[in-house]
């Protein structure tokens, strides 16, 4: 496992390994995200398991599988920021004003009425090409869900996700098999990566981990 956030990376096993735990409680907003999130995950992993199984998806299978994805770029967004409170003003029913900070639930709630924040749901990725790629060592993280475009500014032509160490989510148009998925996932995540053992570069995490906290304190 690489924590991206302290810059450091340890060996565990899966069985015991640590897992970073997020609330994804609101403290303003009234909806429960945390059931949202257990609805989806509900749903949606008994079709990733049939992915995995190479079983063919129904419609509502590829629909599932969709928000399973946009729940993971949402929570994916904001990894690094779990503790992480922002300042607000509410405007209370009858105009009364009152301080109050936003969690990381709140914030994620209200990200979701956000016109550029992309939603995979909106793409139509159930008519694209679905196939699922056998590949070695894949790691997975909190930037697991990559996006791909064929040139700078285009539109994404391609979604993918590591379904298992073996196994790539492929969903559009079909990637090159020579394409570095594992550096790729590590530039697009956050807070943590975990691979199989030998699949990840210790050495790599404490570079990006300072790398982002002098990013961070510039001006």
């Amino acid at each position: 496992m690489v924590d991206l956030q302290h810059g450091r990376g340890y060996l565990s096993s899966y069985l015991s390994a640590t897992v970073v735990c997020y609330g994804y409680e609101a403290e303003v907003l009234t909806r429960d995200l945390d059931r949202d999130y257990s609805f989806i995950e509900n749903s949606g992993i008994p079709a990733v398991v049939k992915l995995r199984n190479e079983l063919a998806l129904t419609e509502a299978d590829r629909r599932v599988v969709i928000a399973f994805l946009d729940m993971h770029l949402d929570r994916g967004r904001y990894a690094d920021q779990a503790k992480t409170r922002s300042p607000a003003v509410l405007l209370r029913t009858g105009g009364h004003i009152e301080d109050a900070e936003l969690s990381l639930g709140d914030r994620l709630l209200l990200s979701q009425s956000l016109q550029d924040v992309l939603r995979l749901a909106t793409l139509g990725l159930e008519q694209w090409p679905w196939q699922v790629k056998e590949a070695k060592g894949l790691a997975t993280g909190d930037g697991g869900v990559l996006l791909w475009q064929p040139t700078d500014g285009a539109d994404i032509s391609t979604v993918s996700f590591a379904l298992s160490p073996t196994q790539l989510l492929v969903i559009g148009q079909v990637l090159p098999d020579d394409i570095p998925l594992n550096p790729l996932l590590g530039m697009n995540s956050r807070r943590w990566i975990v691979g199989t053992k030998g699949s990840l570069n210790f050495n790599t995490a404490a570079a990006i981990a300072s790398r982002r906290s002098q990013g961070r304190s510039r001006p």
